[in-house]
């Protein structure tokens, strides 16, 4: 995109620019002036045309502006290509990690710069996820010794400590499979959930056991309901869900954490209800995105999983009320009647 005019002898080099595969910019050596920006430049920094013929190297990289004004004069006393990290900012406000190379040039006679940006996103998420990789297998190697000493506590005399134990080695068993997922993936993506009929009060048991002995958390968790629910879903998906629900309360200073459900047609609600001290109103609208605030001061990962496994299930997690009184998260679960029922409409 040409913002600036230049002979037609460019041309053939505005064409050639234009086709470009990574975002560029041709600059004006003495003003700084953009002259020149392919449609992968505007796409990139989120500007229009029109806009970025107003703005300098300095608008998008207003954050290390003593390394930029280094890199640009380096390059012109080059007169050859050279490169740098150097993050961009785009209109929206954000900043890219990116690769910058630039060489010298002359257009329609005029000092010029040329500059080629790689979005480096991509190289930090392949870093990341190989760092995960390596983590999540070390993890399961560690999991897979703590199980062995699970089962054997699994036939101690006491009964306490053996009901401790099987739970214990449900959790890691669950841990481990999360790891196998991670590493044959390179991905943190919830699989479908594998759907079966069972009682509320039976995953409830397993969050109680989970959560750790009232003496040591300081809290109790109770189902409330009087009488039986069937849950039509994903036993552990479920479990997860009530577990960061539980885990955030506590956290957050309950002293009694409530699951209450019902049965209700063609679906199941279920009602984790604390005593806490409530959220604050600047919270409530990124309760269930990763980035997210937490009460405690985590980053919300809790509740954007619990979320994602609820949408998995069709369901939804929603937030039914909060105050100084407690908190109270209300996660709606249609059965597999309901799923052939909108299948077949």
């Amino acid at each position: 995109m040409l913002l600036r005019s230049a002979s037609s002898t460019d041309s053939g080099f505005v064409r050639f620019f234009e086709e470009l595969y990574d975002p560029a910019l041709v600059i004006d050596a003495a003003s700084g002036e953009i002259l020149v920006a392919n449609q992968a430049a505007i796409a990139f920094l989120g500007y229009s045309p029109e806009e970025l013929g107003q703005l300098t190297p300095s608008d998008i990289h207003p954050h290390e502006l003593p390394r930029l004004e280094a890199f640009l004069a380096a390059v012109q006393a080059h007169g050859r290509w050279a490169g740098d990290d150097l993050s961009c900012r785009t209109k929206a406000g954000q900043r890219v990690p990116a690769e910058v190379r630039a060489t010298a040039l002359e257009l329609d006679g005029r000092p010029c710069i040329v500059a080629l940006i790689r979005d480096r996103r991509q190289d930090r998420l392949a870093r990341l996820g190989a760092s995960l990789r390596r983590v999540m297998h070390d993890l399961r190697n560690t999991l897979a010794t703590a199980q062995l000493v699970a089962d054997g506590l699994a036939g101690h005399a006491d009964p306490l400590v053996g009901r401790r134990a099987e739970a214990i080695t449900r959790s890691i068993e669950r841990a481990v499979s999360m790891c196998r997922t991670g590493l044959s993936l390179g991905r943190a993506e919830e699989p479908a959930p594998k759907r079966e009929r069972f009682f509320l009060a039976d995953v409830v048991d397993e969050v109680e056991a989970a959560i750790g002995p009232e003496e040591a958390i300081g809290a109790t968790l109770r189902l409330t309901s009087e009488e039986p629910v069937i849950v039509d879903a994903d036993f552990d998906q479920l479990y997860r869900m009530l577990l960061n629900l539980a885990r955030n309360a506590v956290d957050a200073g309950a002293g009694r954490v409530m699951i209450s459900g019902s049965n209700a047609g063609d679906r199941v609600i279920v009602e984790v209800a604390d005593d806490g001290p409530g959220l604050p109103a600047e919270v409530e609208d990124e309760l269930f995105l990763e980035k997210g605030r937490s009460t405690s001061g985590g980053a919300g990962l809790g509740l954007a999983i619990a979320a994602e496994l609820a949408r998995n299930h069709g369901g939804e997690l929603a937030l039914a009320a909060t105050g100084a009184d407690g908190t109270r998260f209300r996660l709606t679960l249609p059965t597999r009647l309901a799923d052939a029922a909108a299948a077949s409409g």
